[in-house]
């Protein structure tokens, strides 16, 4: 290795920017203490997780939120950022028993932020402005350093640009549920669990059921409770005690907000909030009548927040105006070909389709950036060609901006035998042109209890670390062999079809086994149940 100059070290040091190294270490971190962290951690706690994205997140909150009324929301950014460095090496050293570990993670705790003074900054800018007027255009492109890492496309910029224990101790306690409630269990856990749909029938009396339920994305909170909005109160005020005690931070009553389900949740881009059907019940009536009557009912929807997206689009320059916004020109893919521009906006729209594919109103939020993005290239093309007006565009490129705006003159080729030889690039039009040609809102309930794959293997892992339950189980591998519940069933089947069927003579004398006898006198007595704990 080379060594470092100081002048570069000391541009180094300056930078805004992460260093390569330090992300190359924090990335093998994050692989060696993955697998001891991971079976610890929260099954409702999500982000900064294989498998735990912002997508798992609204599925759960559309399929196990649906019974709660009062909505405890919390932003801990704040109070994250004051917890001590002492406290989370302690959490740390519960786990990792490495000193070398321990003190790299600390160090780079302890090593304080560079903040930039905004005048000096302003300065900087401005000077750097002027250096940029000075030379000439079309000087050339950026040419990268050999250590430089490449920079993301600007569609990955720009969607960028864009999206605990106790409590759960506490979920437990506070459960209590009616007795006059019809469709519901005595376990927290039971219930037939229909996505989005109440898991019990409201009672007349003073006895109410009571619930709770949690879930976690990095700093954000969202708490669901079934009950007066005094509990409400109660558990916040709990959560601020605990991190008072706990981490010695203090967070205020606005980092924590108590929302009713009617006046709509904004949590990750999405509206959680109550929406009104009207379902249709068809039932057989006395006399074989097919009787058909409309109920009204309430489900719980996640949709797409337009006014937080139009928030996004105006931050990142793409429009401008609150009500009625209008677009602006792409003005950064303003030296890119037609083929390039729009291949990174289509990319930028699949990963928006992708990010809102969960939100009932998906078809129109995508269709709203996708005129956004349209008619920002419009304009941009307008202005690149001197076409003055975007309908001109439109005219030569289509809606889908897919045909080539700049023609070939003279002897040469048209653009479609150029394109047929592969000597330009094929230009693809804008994507979602129409709206039938946007993807759906995808409505797949997500299992009550579902965690990863990789999990499940972290899980099983670390119980084979127990002595005793490695005993265990290899005592009875020893005794008993590798053996699932399928084998012991489909043996069952094949004993009773072929000793109960074929050979009629054996269920005369009586021969057959005691599995095989109670699956001959169950279906003699006409019940299809069949108790699968005699499998096995």
């Amino acid at each position: 290795m080379r060594p470092i100059s100081r002048t570069r070290l000391k541009l180094l040091l300056d930078s805004n920017k992460t260093p390569f190294q330090d992300g190359i270490v924090q990335e093998i971190l994050h692989i060696i203490l993955e697998p001891f962290f991971e079976p610890r951690f929260s099954q409702k706690s999500y982000a900064f997780r294989t498998g735990r994205n912002a997508h798992t997140v609204i599925r759960v909150i559309r399929s196990n939120f649906a019974r709660y009324l009062w909505f405890l929301k919390g932003d801990l950014s704040s109070g994250f950022n004051r917890i001590e460095i002492d406290a989370l090496v302690d959490c740390l050293t519960k786990v990792v028993n490495d000193r070398k570990v321990i003190s790299v993670i600390r160090s780079a705790l302890k090593t304080p932020v560079k903040t930039v003074n905004e005048e000096d900054d302003s300065k900087k800018s401005r000077i750097r402005k002027k250096r940029e007027k000075k030379k000439k255009k079309g000087s050339g492109k950026k040419i990268l350093d050999e250590n430089e890492p490449k920079p993301d496309p600007y569609w990955l910029r720009t969607f960028f640009g864009f999206a605990p224990e106790e409590m759960e101790n506490k979920i437990s306690c506070y459960f209590q549920p009616s007795r006059r409630d019809a469709i519901w269990k005595n376990s927290i856990e039971d219930g037939s669990h229909n996505p989005s749909w109440p898991e019990f029938v409201l009672t007349s009396g003073p006895e109410k059921t009571k619930k709770m339920e949690n879930i976690r994305y990095g700093v954000h909170i969202l708490i669901g409770i079934r009950g007066p909005r005094e509990d409400a109160l109660k558990i916040r005020k709990q959560i601020m005690e605990f991190y008072e005690k706990v981490y010695g931070v203090m967070i205020d009553n606005s980092s924590l907000e108590i929302e009713h389900i009617t006046r709509g949740i904004q949590f990750l881009d999405h509206i959680i909030c109550q929406r009104v059907t009207v379902p249709t019940l068809r039932y057989t009536s006395t006399g074989g009548k097919v009787v058909s009557e409309k109920g009204v009912g309430t489900l719980l929807s996640a949709t797409a927040s337009l006014p937080q997206c139009i928030l996004q689009f105006r931050k990142l320059e793409f429009v401008k105006g609150d009500r009625d916004p209008e677009p602006l020109p792409c003005t950064p893919m303003l030296y890119a070909s037609q083929a390039h521009t729009n291949s990174q906006m289509n990319k930028f729209l699949e990963t928006m389709a992708d990010w809102y594919c969960y939100a009932d109103n998906c078809k129109k939020v995508v269709g709203f950036c996708a005129y956004v993005i349209q008619i920002s290239l419009a304009k941009l093309y307008a202005a690149r060609y001197r076409l003055r007006f975007r309908a001109k565009v439109c005219k030569i490129a289509s809606r889908d901006l897919s045909h080539p705006l700049k023609e070939t003159s003279g002897e040469a080729p048209e653009y479609i035998d150029l394109s047929t030889m592969g000597l330009v690039d094929a230009i693809d039009g804008v994507q979602f042109a129409h709206m039938s040609s946007i993807p759906t809102c995808d409505y797949t309930p997500i299992p009550r209890n579902w965690i990863p794959d990789h999990e499940h293997l972290l899980h099983e892992y670390t119980m084979l670390q127990s002595p005793k339950y490695f005993g265990d189980l290899h005592r009875s591998i020893k005794q008993q062999g590798v053996r699932v519940p399928q084998d012991d069933l489909a043996r069952l089947v094949w004993e009773c079809k072929v000793k109960a069927t074929l050979s009629g003579q054996s269920l005369k004398v009586g021969k057959q086994s005691p599995e095989i006898s109670e699956v001959v006198e169950i279906s003699r007595s006409g019940n299809n149940d069949l108790d699968y704990s005699s499998c096995g």
